[in-house]
């Protein structure tokens, strides 16, 4: 019988080929890192890999929890019970404590690391380790456990849900400026398991309705955000921008602006954000070889759409944006070329806009901007903060300029996955002023959340006002 694996499976853990019974090839690496939310099946389908690379060639497996105080509390019955899904307990043979593959000697093991800590050095003949439940390894076992496979082709499988603080497997595999060598690293939910059952589609929807701001965590693998009193933007209140101009019944209008983040190098995409006043109206990512191509694309977009305006980030390689606008050929038709006078630069680092304008009043005090704010990115950030406050209070029935609130259109694509990003920064207000951490979690720049900020970036011109 084949056994079916999803399509994120086949690229992880084979190389690519068609997909026949046993004919496939094993992708060599000496990390396998795979995390996400709840109904991603993860586990299920990390053994029918394994039952297949077993299949392959004699291999031996090493299942490890950090804490498992017996062999009911470890991956096993869930290998017992797919074997006997594919009609394979003839080929297996399982006992108490493993399972062997008879034709070739394959076996799965089990061990508790916790309680065994000094027993797994030397495992020399271990081809896999597999650390289920992976969010709950300790550092020090991790520290041990790394150098102690030491067979050719040996490797590490790491499966996990995301921690209410990051764990040390988050620490070791995501953080960003540590690259792990020779690894594969994927997060892993909901939408990419073809054997989501309809079941879980109604926990998930009932969950998505009544505990938002829980939602990400549990069912898209992000650090839970119960842990984020200092959010700038909350996941549970970016949902309730969704569509809100509808239920505010409020017409889009208003001019174009938009915000492109321009990427830096290697895995790193561009990202363009489109509003119409109020209303976030698209956001997308790609990725070219060179600027001018980027250059390109954005100045087509603003065309197609009618932008006024466009911020794009001036930091980084974006310094040289205008000169590679030069780079861009003529419309032969038209004899125009691009329009750079849309091309506006925002500084993320930059200094406060509007610095001595008064953003509130404290009794006789007046605080300006330059006051509250560190840098240009805290003050946009709280741009966005005070629009999403502003729609909150319009939907509870208070009167509100809707021009000056935020409303997101809930046909952009992947929108979960940019509500997530959005709710990704927070601040810190302990050196007296408002400062933003983007990445607080190193798990990579984010993109979409910059080209979002600049497309709403020109409110920020004369300073902000509480």
């Amino acid at each position: 019988m084949l056994i079916k694996l999803p399509e994120w499976a086949q690229d992880v853990f084979f190389e690519p080929a068609p997909l026949t019974s046993w004919g496939m090839k094993w992708r060599e690496s000496r990390h396998k890192a795979l995390y996400g939310g709840r109904s991603g099946a993860k586990t299920e389908t990390i053994v029918r890999a394994f039952i297949i690379r077993c299949i392959m060639k004699k291999t031996w497996i090493m299942c490890g929890r950090e804490f498992q105080n017996s062999i009911k509390d470890s991956v096993k019955s869930t290998i017992d019970e797919v074997i006997g899904l594919y009609g394979l307990n003839e080929l297996f043979r399982s006992t108490k404590t493993e399972i062997e593959y008879l034709p070739n000697g394959s076996l799965f093991t089990f061990h508790g690391m916790n309680r065994n800590i000094a027993n797994i050095k030397g495992w020399n003949y271990v081809d896999i380790f597999w650390g289920e439940e992976a969010e709950t390894f300790l550092p020090e076992t991790l520290e041990i456990l790394f150098p102690t496979l030491r067979k050719p082709g040996s490797e590490f499988i790491f499966s996990w849900n995301r921690k209410r603080v990051a764990s040390p497997v988050d620490n070791f595999y995501l953080d960003v400026n540590k690259p792990v060598p020779r690894s594969i690293i994927r997060k892993v939910n909901y939408d990419e398991n073809p054997f989501h059952p309809p079941e879980m589609e109604e926990e998930r929807l009932r969950c998505l309705h009544n505990e938002p701001e829980r939602y990400p965590h549990i069912w898209l693998g992000e650090v839970d955000e119960g842990a984020g009193a200092y959010k700038v933007l909350k996941y549970a209140d970016l949902r309730l921008c969704v569509d809100a101009h509808k239920k505010l019944d409020w017409a889009p209008s208003g001019m174009r602006h938009a915000g492109l983040d321009i990427a830096d190098d290697g895995v790193d995409t561009n990202a363009y954000a489109l509003r119409r006043g109020p209303l976030l109206e698209s956001v997308e990512e790609w990725k070219v070889k060179y600027m001018w191509q980027t250059a390109n694309k954005a100045d087509m977009r603003n065309r197609r759409h009618g932008v006024v305006k466009m911020y794009y980030d001036a930091g980084g390689l974006g310094a040289g944006m205008k000169s590679e606008l030069s780079k861009i050929p003529k419309n032969p038709e038209t004899g125009q070329g691009p329009e750079s006078k849309k091309f506006i630069p925002f500084l993320f680092g930059g200094e406060v806009k509007g610095k001595d304008k008064v953003y509130v009043k404290a009794g006789k005090e007046k605080i300006t901007n330059g006051d509250f704010f560190h840098r240009q990115n805290a003050q946009a950030a709280w741009n966005l903060k005070q629009r999403v406050q502003r729609t909150i209070m319009a939907l509870d029935g208070q009167k509100v300029d809707l021009s000056k609130c935020f409303f997101i259109s809930s046909k952009i694509d992947d929108l979960d996955k940019l509500l997530v990003q959005l709710s990704q920064p927070v601040y810190d207000d302990s050196s007296g002023k408002i400062k933003l951490d983007k990445d607080p979690d190193e798990i990579g720049s984010p993109n979409k959340w910059d080209a979002v900020l600049m497309a709403y970036a020109s409110d920020i011109k004369k300073g902000l006002k509480a």
